[in-house]
């Protein structure tokens, strides 16, 4: 009997200092990275994706220079949040918004395309600035995605500026576009 009582406290035991180290190893498996993690991360998939990209003065934030056939300079943003499961945030100031015009059709036109393009946003930003963007999971990245992501973007941002090109108040509309 007591041999058996033994056994059992034995089994207790491991199942009380077990048991609860289950779902920690689950979770190191599955943790977000870390900031540095994040920084590490994103310069790698960009050389991965052969993109030549320069630093800013915030170590989260990347600029990569494309061209497009509407815009001779297509200046990409790249930044990612500095939490451990951070968001990557992609996006394209389209057109400042001292060259827009303040009309119902010119509006009404960047409503439609919203709804028209896929996986990007058309919209203002917090400068009240025309820009395209698309938010995803840096955790969830590899370098075929950031292409792809990189890419939309650019192209919405140029095929936008087209469409909206010949609207555009001002002497010079803005140095983003030929």
């Amino acid at each position: 009997m007591t041999a058996r009582r033994s056994m059992l406290r034995a089994c207790f035991l491991a199942v009380v200092l077990l048991v609860p180290t289950i779902p920690f190893a689950a979770q190191a498996q599955d943790r977000p990275v870390s900031n540095a993690e994040g920084i590490a991360k994103m310069t790698r998939l960009m050389t991965e994706c052969g993109y030549s990209f320069q630093a800013t003065r915030s170590n989260t934030v990347w600029k990569i220079n494309l061209t497009g056939t509407h815009m001779s300079a297509v200046k990409v943003v790249l930044a990612i949040g500095g939490d451990a499961d951070s968001d990557l945030i992609v996006f394209v100031t389209v057109v400042e918004k001292q060259y827009m015009p303040v009309t119902t059709d010119f509006m009404s036109n960047l409503l439609r395309q919203n709804h028209e393009m896929d996986q990007v946003k058309i919209a203002y930003d917090a400068d009240g600035d025309l820009e395209v963007r698309t938010d995803t999971s840096l955790r969830l990245a590899d370098a075929e995605m950031l292409k792809h992501v990189v890419e939309q973007v650019r192209n919405a941002s140029d095929e936008i500026y087209g469409q909206i090109q010949p609207s555009l108040v001002g002497d010079n509309p803005h140095s983003y576009g030929k």
